[in-house]
């Protein structure tokens, strides 16, 4: 049992690209980062798993690709969802429509799926957890399925994007990280996506976990060291995460006079500082991964 606050400082997009992961691993080294997710689809990914086997401390899972990025499978054998380079819609809200009013795509995003969590198994890699580029995990079809096979390769860690609005303006947060019809969809997903994992924790076994906050999407891309500072002094629930996308193309680039030591983005800059380290290094937090978060989460209710 513990009285601190349990904190998973993770970052998405793992094998996005090598400086993705250059950035990662950085992180994790210095302290800051604990937790990543795999893109399976992506180029680096071969290089990914080999720097995750280097670094057993640091907690990887899946994250599931059905938006903007690489699929698995080759375009011809899913040309529904896949264009011609083997990437799926850029855009969620398009993506999104074409899952709910296309049978035929349904399918064959069942089976992109499939072939995603098979690629994740063939690693070795021990489950994290899963979460879902852009959020898109949290879309009734590609959620329904999700848990299917999350319960299939017995994984029942997950991320619900959940955090405060009007703390986030209050301390300093930028408002247009998340267009407001993109915000109000995916709030009304998650509030509908935990009731469901709720409603299958009560009639079955299954130790479904989910933080009780994660923080990131209202200034993604933009989790820069002053904010995430203020942050760390507010985080609402007993078990949270903070997520960022350090190396990738869309976290905010520094001005070219801070540029320094190969940190070119506000985000890496962020978990490098060392006023983020000394803040997390402080009696109220405790740094884990999603299954050392769970393992606290099982001993506080029991």
């Amino acid at each position: 049992m513990t009285d601190k606050k349990v904190l998973i400082m993770h970052a998405d997009d793992f094998g996005m690209s090598q400086d993705v992961n250059r950035a990662i691993i950085r992180a994790h080294e210095a302290g800051t980062l604990t937790s990543t997710t795999l893109m399976v689809g992506e180029p680096a990914f071969s290089q990914a798993v080999e720097l995750a086997y280097s670094h057993p401390s640091l907690g990887v899972g899946l994250h599931l690709t059905v938006s903007c990025d690489h699929g698995v499978l080759t375009p011809a054998k899913v040309s529904k969802i896949l264009n011609a380079q083997g990437r799926f819609r850029s855009n969620p809200l398009s993506a999104g429509l074409l899952y709910k009013f296309s049978a035929s795509a349904r399918a064959q995003l069942m089976e992109e799926m499939e072939a995603q969590f098979a690629q994740f198994r063939s690693t070795g890699l021990p489950w994290s957890h899963v979460d879902g580029h852009q959020h898109m995990h949290m879309h009734p079809y590609v959620w329904d399925t999700m848990i299917s096979l999350c319960a299939a390769n017995n994984i029942y860690r997950l991320r619900i994007p959940v955090e405060e609005f009007r703390l986030h303006i209050k301390n300093g947060g930028q408002k247009a990280a998340i267009e407001p019809l993109a915000g109000l969809i995916l709030k009304m997903y998650s509030l509908r996506n935990l009731k469901n994992l709720n409603l299958r924790k009560a009639s079955s076994s299954e130790p479904w976990f989910v933080p009780d906050r994660s923080y990131g999407t209202l200034q993604s891309g933009n989790m820069h060291a002053k904010y995430l500072l203020q942050l760390l002094n507010r985080l609402n629930g007993n078990i949270n995460e903070v997520y960022f996308h350090p190396g990738t193309e869309y976290a905010r680039k520094l001005p070219a006079k801070d540029v320094h030591d190969g940190i070119y983005d506000v985000e890496l800059n962020a978990l490098l500082d060392v006023r983020v380290k000394e803040r997390l290094a402080k009696h109220d937090l405790e740094l884990a991964t999603y299954p050392q978060a769970e393992q606290l989460f099982r001993n506080i209710i029991s």
